[in-house]
């Protein structure tokens, strides 16, 4: 059901939720990966192998464990998400709270292409929305259609507001 602050920015236009689920699942990938890589690592040490060898698969195992736990943190803290394009502005729901922007309020929109190895990693950005208030709004993968949605607030946006466009790397 929209808001007051949602049905002051008219009519909804589109809506892209988030794949949480899929997020969990990732989240729970990249701790099962690193906890492989720990025994594997703690099985090379025990196998007499020096130590300097152990220690990349060490590194990759316990950073693969790090992104499971801040992915599987986020995972839980923010529940569903949702994007509702309007006819004035957008409007971003999360864990219950609403928050709006009118598109005269938006300050930036960078939009990226992202690259397959980012997406394996599922931690590629398709659209950072920057508003006048100083908030930021950052719309991933895990967002159904973000392309269309990144192209939505651009095109809206960038009525109002010049719209950057930079490629994976940042450049």
């Amino acid at each position: 059901m929209a808001s007051a602050a949602e049905r002051a920015l008219g009519t909804l236009l589109s809506k892209h939720r988030t794949d949480h689920r899929r997020r969990g699942r990732i989240a729970l990938r990249d701790l099962a990966l690193g906890a492989a890589g720990a025994a594997a690592a703690g099985g090379m040490m025990s196998a007499g192998l020096p130590g300097p060898a152990a220690v990349p698969v060490l590194a990759a195992a316990l950073l693969a464990l790090w992104r499971g736990a801040a992915r599987g943190h986020h995972h839980r803290r923010r529940g569903t998400e949702v994007f509702l394009v309007r006819e004035r502005g957008l409007a971003h729901r999360r864990a219950g709270a609403v928050r709006t922007i009118p598109w005269q309020d938006i300050d930036a929109v960078t939009v990226r292409r992202g690259t397959a190895l980012r997406r394996l990693l599922a931690s590629d950005v398709t659209c950072t929305i920057r508003s006048a208030r100083g908030e930021v709004l950052r719309v991933t993968s895990f967002t159904h259609e973000a392309p269309d949605l990144a192209r939505a607030v651009a095109d809206r946006a960038g009525q109002q507001r010049p719209v950057t466009s930079a490629n994976a790397a940042g450049t």
